[in-house]
């Protein structure tokens, strides 16, 4: 089984590859990031969802099951984008929270060369299912929006 911080931190290394999604965020890169729990310092992913900027990634990992793939065993590590997106004003058309998505899963990291769809992210892992996105919102009521992933790992290592 691989170390999902690893899968993570290349997750967040690939969305930092692809200019137009680093545009979203200001210009700035680090506005893409992966949320690693830490106890204590890091013990409230909730937390740390209502601490996001706008605009933001936050990558997390939720867990792992067990999973078949071509008739063999593998495991599937749920992994979660938290998307807050840059503010937007009178005029602007309200697809902020589109082009992300759109972005996560069209967008093609420069290293890589293929849309992240079809982009292998951690060696051991196959590209990512399709995602879905949905709405959440946080304990102050704000709206955001997640995008569950899964990879399936290609063994157990």
């Amino acid at each position: 089984m691989i170390d999902t911080a690893q899968l993570l931190d290349s997750l967040v290394v690939m969305l930092r590859d692809i200019p137009e999604l680093v545009m979203e965020m200001g210009g700035d890169p680090e506005r893409i990031y992966a949320y690693h729990d830490q106890y204590p310092k890091r013990s409230s992913l909730a937390y740390a969802i209502h601490q996001m900027p706008a605009p933001s990634i936050m990558s997390a990992w939720q867990g792992t099951t067990p999973g078949a793939f071509g008739g063999v065993d593998v495991w599937k590590h749920q992994v979660t984008l938290y998307l807050r997106a840059r503010e937007t004003f009178d005029g602007d058309p309200p697809t902020a929270y589109f082009r992300l998505f759109r972005l996560i899963t069209k967008g093609v990291p420069t290293s890589v060369g293929v849309p992240m769809l079809n982009a292998t992210v951690h060696p051991s892992c196959y590209p990512m299912d399709l995602p879905l996105i949905q709405r959440q919102t946080d304990a102050e009521g704000l709206d955001y929006f997640e995008v569950p992933l899964t990879f399936t790992e290609m063994g157990d290592e």
